[in-house]
């Protein structure tokens, strides 16, 4: 995939070494017919010279609900990182190979998020083309905030009335983008850090780690049965601690649009870039 993320005007927000994800909804356009097309990064930024590479953590390409598998990836972070390239190659549950290819633009931009719109193509072995349009947005993974007395706890909330969004009583909007459901939903966190989730809902719930998936025009998640959380009451709480370095999904079974993204990464080891870009 090659997408080109253009800022304009404003400044760019990719810097090195840092963690983000990418998601976007849209459309695929063909000769024959429109169906709804999903994409979901989870990357990291290194420093190279002047540049900024990107490294995949995780991708999902989907188009009308059915998965495609990415290899070969490869990004670069240009012009203090106005602009960003990234290569890989899409393969269906057939085993045919695609060259997903999009260019994308700023549109609006918070601290943290930025709004793109995005289109590309998506071609088959024989040449043939599906045309693809997003709207995506690129999310930094904050720096956990201490929020206890001991300097490696932090404290997630889960809001009230996450379970059932169409009340909307949470009212937590990110850029006029989207709704969160837990007070923080990308951490950034060194080893050893112990995350305490409350619950401030009115329902239960449980937290399990694994992996997102689109399945019938619907995301949907397999647990990999690394953590595991008990029925977490209203009022109550859960401590689990996070060791080893990389990323953690963590995504409620029941109510499977609450979902959070942790980078677990000792940043004492990681070498402070020469230019950073802000």
């Amino acid at each position: 995939m090659a997408v080109i993320l253009s800022y304009q005007p404003a400044e760019a927000q990719i810097a090195a070494n840092k963690a983000y994800s990418l998601t976007g909804n849209g459309f695929a356009v063909s000769e024959r017919s429109i169906t709804d097309t999903n994409i979901e990064l989870i990357f990291t930024s290194g420093q190279k010279k002047t540049n900024v590479d990107l490294s995949l953590s995780s991708m999902l390409f989907a188009t009308d609900g059915k998965e495609m598998t990415i290899s070969g990836f490869s990004g670069t972070a240009l012009r203090n990182g106005q602009i960003i390239t990234i290569s890989s190659t899409a393969t269906g549950t057939d085993g045919k190979q695609y060259s997903l290819k999009a260019l994308g633009r700023l549109v609006g931009k918070t601290t943290t998020d930025s709004i793109y719109t995005i289109s590309g193509t998506l071609t088959d072995p024989s040449r043939k083309s599906t045309k693809l349009f997003y709207t995506a947005m690129i999310s930094e993974f904050a720096i956990a905030p201490t929020q206890t007395t001991q300097k490696s706890d932090v404290v997630v909330k889960i809001l009230k009335g996450a379970a059932n969004p169409e009340d909307r009583t949470y009212v937590d909007q990110q850029a006029g983008f989207s709704f969160r459901y837990l007070s923080e939903d990308r951490l950034t966190i060194p080893p050893g850090t112990k995350i305490t989730f409350i619950n401030e809902d009115t329902q239960s719930h449980s937290l399990e780690s694994g992996t997102a998936n689109y399945n019938s025009r619907k995301k949907t998640f397999t647990s990999d049965g690394k953590i595991s959380s008990s029925e977490i009451l209203p009022g109550r709480s859960w401590t689990v601690t996070f060791d080893e370095q990389g990323f953690y999904r963590l995504f409620d079974k029941k109510y499977q649009w609450i979902d959070m993204t942790i980078f677990v990464i000792d940043s004492s080891k990681v070498q402070s870039p020469k230019t950073q870009i802000n």
